[in-house]
C-alpha cells in the first residue's frame, strides 16, 4: 500500500461470491509484526450500521489531524492464500473475531476480505492511538494514578471475562495487544490504603482500553494438544513454559497478572532471558512450588503455593524447580 495514494481494489466480498470495490488512504503504518502490517487509514467506503467514530476524531479525545477523515486500521496479512476464500475461512482469528459478540473492551472487526490478484487477506478494524506497552513507555518512570490503574484492569477484565464466556482464550495476552486512545485529563481519587481521606487528587491521562490481536485465539473446549510456544515470553504461564499441551483460560489470568504489576511498577515482573530463566524468575518471586509456605499478616498465600502438576511437567521435560522461599509481593506495590 502506497502512503499518500488513495487505493481503488476490487476486491472479493466476504459477504458473497460477487466483486466489490472498497476504497481507503493508507495514512501510515502502526504496526508490523510476523503475520501481518497494520495500517492506519481513512476509510472511504461503507462500514457496517450504526458503526461509531474512532475516540481518535470525536469527544475529548479528538485529534485535529484527523477532522473530515473516517479513520480505522487495516490488517494486511503476510501469507498468500492461495486456496482463497475457502482457505481463509479456516483461519483461526478470523472464525474467533466472528464468533465473539460486541463488546467495548475488544477491538472490532468492521469488515475483511481478499485480493483475488495477489491472493492477500485484509481485516478493517476499529482505530486506536496506541498500545499499552507504548502508555508505559511514554511515562518515563512517573507512576500511573491509582484511579488510572484500577481504570485499566477494569476494563482489561471486562473485555477478558466476555472473551472467555463466548467460549474462547486468547493466548497471546501482552500489552502490546492491548490497544489504548487517551481521551483527555482527569482527576483521580487516591486509592491507597494508607492516604488520608482529605489527599489531594491525582491529575492522569483517561484511557480508553481494547483487546486485540485473536490470532492465537482458541476455543475453550476444543480438543488439545495446543501448540507450546504462546504469549510473548514474560507473560507466559508455568505450564506453557513447561511445555504442557493441555492448558486453557487460566494462562490469559496469569499474563493479566504479570501486566497489572508491570503497570503498576513501570517494569516487567518476570523479565526471563530465555525459557529456563523465566521459571527461575518466577520462582524467585513466588517460591518453588515444591513447599506451601503459608499466609502473611493479611491471611493471603505467601508465594504460589504447591503445585503438584507442575512438579510433574517439569519432571517430564527433565528440570527440577530451584528451592527457594518466595518473597513478600504486597509491600512491592505500597505506593
Amino acid at each position: 500500500m502506497s502512503c499518500c495514494h488513495l487505493i481503488w481494489n476490487p476486491l472479493i466480498d466476504h459477504r458473497s461470491s460477487l466483486a466489490s470495490t472498497r476504497s481507503y488512504t493508507p495514512l501510515k503504518v502502526v504496526g508490523d509484526g510476523s503475520f501481518g502490517t497494520v495500517w492506519l487509514c481513512d476509510w472511504h467506503g461503507t462500514l457496517p450500521p450504526n458503526t461509531p467514530m474512532s475516540a481518535m476524531q470525536c469527544g475529548a479525545g479528538a485529534r485535529p489531524e484527523y477532522a473530515g477523515k473516517r479513520l480505522v486500521a487495516v490488517k494486511r496479512m503476510k501469507k498468500r492464500w492461495e486456496g482463497g476464500w475457502d482457505e481463509c475461512k479456516k483461519l483461526k482469528e478470523l472464525e474467533s473475531l466472528c464468533a465473539i459478540t460486541y463488546h467495548p473492551n475488544i477491538i472490532p472487526l468492521y469488515d475483511f476480505f481478499l485480493l483475488p490478484a495477489s491472493k492477500e487477506l485484509y481485516f478493517v478494524f476499529e482505530s486506536m492511538e496506541g498500545n499499552l506497552y507504548q502508555l508505559i513507555k511514554t511515562r518515563k518512570g512517573k507512576p500511573l494514578a491509582g484511579g488510572l490503574v484500577s481504570s485499566i484492569f477494569r476494563q482489561v477484565v471486562s473485555g477478558l471475562y466476555h472473551i472467555h464466556a463466548s467460549g474462547y482464550f486468547h493466548r497471546d495476552m501482552k500489552p502490546e495487544n492491548l490497544l489504548v486512545t487517551t481521551t483527555g485529563l482527569y482527576d483521580y481519587r487516591s486509592l491507597s490504603p494508607l492516604a488520608s481521606p482529605d489527599a489531594p487528587l491525582e491529575k492522569d491521562v483517561v484511557v480508553i482500553v481494547k483487546l486485540a490481536d485473536f490470532g492465537l485465539a482458541r476455543e475453550t473446549n476444543s480438543a488439545p494438544p495446543y501448540t507450546e510456544y504462546v504469549s510473548t515470553r514474560w507473560y507466559r504461564a508455568p505450564e506453557v513454559l513447561l511445555k504442557s499441551r493441555d492448558y486453557s483460560n487460566p494462562v490469559d489470568m496469569w499474563a493479566l497478572g504479570a501486566i497489572m504489576a508491570e503497570l503498576v511498577n513501570l517494569r516487567p515482573l518476570f523479565p526471563g532471558q530465555g525459557e529456563i530463566d523465566q521459571v527461575a524468575r518466577i520462582c524467585e518471586q513466588l517460591g518453588d512450588p515444591c513447599e506451601d509456605y503459608g499466609t502473611d499478616a493479611r491471611g493471603k498465600p505467601i508465594g504460589g503455593g504447591k503445585w503438584t502438576r507442575g512438579v510433574r511437567m517439569a519432571r517430564a521435560v527433565g528440570f527440577s524447580f530451584p528451592k527457594v522461599c518466595p518473597v513478600l509481593l504486597f509491600p512491592r506495590f505500597d505506593d
